[in-house]
Order: C-alpha cells, then structure tokens, then sequence
C-alpha cells in the first residue's frame, strides 16, 4: 500500500512525532469518547486503562469511557457488542480480531477509514510501510480499510527440546509434513509408570475452538466455508480428512489426550508430559515466568502446505461515532510503535506479552526472549498464511462448528456424521 526505504530510527521519530507533537495545542480534539472492549480476563480492563491514562498525557483534553464486554468466545464479544448498540448505546471505538472485522462491517457498523488515513498519509507512512500487506488485508473489505492493525498471532507447534532429544528424533524442519509431525508423536507418548494408559503426549490441542482446529484444515489446502463466504464447505473429503485426523491422534493414535482432561498445558509440557502443542505467541509468558527456555517452535506441519493460520487485531471507529476527530487520535496512538513496543516487553520488565507487535521492526525485540526461532512468528507472514475463517456471521458459524465438533471429539457422533450435520445446520448462516 505504502512503500518506504526509511531506517527503523527514522521509523520510531515519526511515529513517536505522531504520538507526541503532530497536533497543535489550539487544534487538539476534546471531547467524550467510548471505547468498546472484550472484557475476558481480569485484567483486562486494567491493560486498557493503562493505555488510556498514557494517552491522555498526550491528550489531556479526550475523555475515554471504557465499556467492557464479556464472553467466553468471540461470538459472546461480538453478539453483546451488537445488544449493545441495539439498545441504544453510540461508542466510537471498538478493538477486535479478524473474527469479527465482516460481522461488524456486513452490519454497517464501522467507518471506513480511507479518507482519515489521506488526511494524514505522509505521518502514517512509516506505519504502513512498517506493517506486512497480510496484516492490512486482513482489515480491508471491497477495498476499503476498516481498522488500523495492533498486534496478531498465527498458530505455530511449540516442541520441548528436552523431549526430543531424549527420545533420539530431529527437531522438525521448516517443510516438515503431518506424516513426520505424527511420527514425531508417536515417538514422543509413553506408559511411564506401566499402567496400561499413556501419560505422556506427543501432542496436546485436539480440538475444541476454531483457532486451534482450522491449521489442520488449512495444511490439507481447504477451508471450512467457501473462499467467497457463500456456503459451508465442512462436506469436502479434505476438511473430514482434517477433522478425521485430529480425532484420530486421541482415539486411534493415542498420541493426544482426550479434550478436557489437560489441565494446564504449559506447565505440562515443562514438566516432559507433553511433547508438542499448538498456540500463539501468548504461551511464550508462562513459559519465561516459569524459567523454562527448553523449546522452540515450528510452522504448522503441512498435508501437503506448511500453511500458518493468523488473526490480526485493531482498532475501528464506528459509523455512530459523535466525536471523530478524537477517536481518530486514539487509533493513531494505539497503532503507533511506541504503543506496540509494549507488547514486545523487556527483561526488565519480569516477562514478554502475549501478541506479536503489528510493525515488522518492533517485533524485531523479540529476539531478546525464547524461543530461539522465534522469527518464524513475523517471518510466516511472508509463506503461506490463511487468516482465521471469519465470514459476516462468524458469530454463528463458530457456535455450530465447535457444537458439532465437540460431539465427534466426545464420541457421541462420528466425524462424518457431526460434518453433515453442522454442514446442514450452516447452509442458512453461510450463504450469499
């Protein structure tokens, strides 16, 4: 979108000029504004009012109001978003994932934000040029830009090096196969204390929420819906083949526990009874809080593409907005390096954040914490990468696919069985 030959240290100037004195006093906005946000830990709404307060040193002037909104999965955030504004209320901001960029959009909810990104494209051009095209396009709908990018993960396998050394197996390549990933496994599980059940897993992640079961769609070259959003495509030989198999590492291979029983994964993995799982960068903090640096991390075993699955993360002003200007200035302080070196974090600072910063340079910090491939976060962006399944009625789609996914993963239906019936089920959500 933008092309720039700029130096990180010109980046971080004119992105921190942005945040600190691009505005002038007399032509600061002021004002009310409201912000809306998934409130799904407790801490949330403390990061969030941490960010405000240090906005407001720059704009004193802009009252942010905080709306938290509560939910387990991001069809609870975005179903009590909707109720929210059904009922009257008007924010301005919202912060949401590639999951719910077409829900709000398709509703007419959100601004695009062409021209306000025209007015200042000479101050955003480093950010533009600073933040991979996979990340943006993620934010656009019929060529028009709806959010400016924050942070982002994609799913990667995280394997304990301890574990594969001693069971005498390469650690994975960068164009390993599912075929090598369950040997892997295999190799991996064990009857430790000769009981007749296995206790420790090459694997743990089968299943249970869209993040986590789509990488093995994607690796089989398909997806869950039809690349134009206009129906569900859960009937295709290679999505059951993908769904098929991730029942198959707990009931045939028994290289997995089954769903539920895992307690705390991290700290299983440190402890060698697990040897491989699937997450984001987000598992990295508990793992550093706990001392352990014993691993690293792969793409996603390809069948036949080593293809990654991402969701970026951002910010969007809505159609109802009353104070523009003023929500504008908040996203463009939110977007800004000077922000997103938070998600980084330091040493100093006891321990990295969860999500990997939207600008290329940034996430160039976290070098400074396992794992040691840690490259392969940023750098996926430049393979094969499939954002998450994210139609206009994501919000349904997710409820009935993971229902139906659940009752295969619990043995109550076959793998064919629940994909026939969730196919069914989804012929009159995902349609065009």
């Amino acid at each position: 979108m933008f092309k720039s030959s700029f130096r990180f240290l010109v980046l971080l100037l004119c992105l921190t000029m942005l945040v600190t004195g691009v505005v002038s006093a007399q032509d600061a906005p002021s004002g009310d504004i409201t912000f809306v946000f998934w409130d799904n830990t407790t801490e949330t709404r403390a990061g969030w009012e941490a960010h405000v307060a240090r906005f407001n040193e720059q704009f004193p002037d802009i009252n942010v109001n905080l709306i938290g909104v509560p939910g387990v999965i991001w069809s609870d955030y975005l179903n009590g978003t909707a109720t929210l504004i059904a009922g009257g209320e008007q924010p301005d901001i919202i912060w949401v994932a590639t999951e719910g960029v077409r829900f709000l959009v398709d509703l007419g909810l959100m601004m695009p934000l062409d021209d306000l990104v025209e007015q200042d494209a000479e101050l955003l051009e480093p950010y533009f040029a600073d933040t991979a095209e996979n990340l943006l396009n993620g934010f656009v709908i019929d060529d028009s830009l709806y959010f400016l990018p924050y942070s982002w993960n994609n799913m990667v396998i995280y394997y304990n090096k301890n574990m594969f050394d001693a069971a005498g197996i390469d650690y994975p390549s960068d164009d390993w196969t599912r075929d090598d990933f369950l040997a892997a496994a295999q190799a991996l599980t064990a009857d430790t204390d000769g009981d007749g059940n296995n206790d420790q897993y090459g694997f743990s992640g089968s299943g249970g929420a869209m993040f986590f079961t789509l990488p093995w769609v994607f690796a089989n070259g398909t997806d869950i819906v039809t690349d134009d959003f206009c129906a569900p495509n859960l009937t295709d030989p290679a999505v059951l083949d993908a769904i098929q198999f991730i029942y198959d590492m707990v009931y045939t291979y028994e290289i997995a526990p089954a769903p539920g029983t895992i307690t705390n994964t991290e700290i299983q993995f440190i402890n060698g009874e697990i040897g491989m799982f699937g997450a984001g960068r987000w598992a990295t903090g508990g793992m550093y809080r706990e001392g352990f640096e014993d691993y690293d991390i792969a793409l996603w075993p390809g069948n036949p593409d080593n293809t990654t699955e991402f969701g970026v993360d951002g910010f969007g002003i809505f159609q109802s907005s009353q104070n523009v200007p003023a929500a504008w200035e908040f996203l463009k302080y939110m977007s800004s390096a000077e922000v997103q070196q938070g998600l980084v974090a330091s040493v100093d600072s006891g321990s990295p954040l969860g999500n990997i910063p939207a600008s290329r340079s940034v996430s160039e910090g976290l070098s400074q914490f396992p794992p040691a491939n840690y490259s392969a976060f940023y750098g996926s962006l430049d393979g094969s990468v499939r954002p998450v399944t994210a139609p206009p009625r994501f919000n349904e789609l997710e409820s009935i696919f993971i229902r139906y996914l659940d009752l295969a993963m619990a043995n109550e239906m076959s793998v064919e069985d629940a994909m026939n019936a969730a196919q069914t089920e989804l012929m009159s959500v995902v349609s065009c």
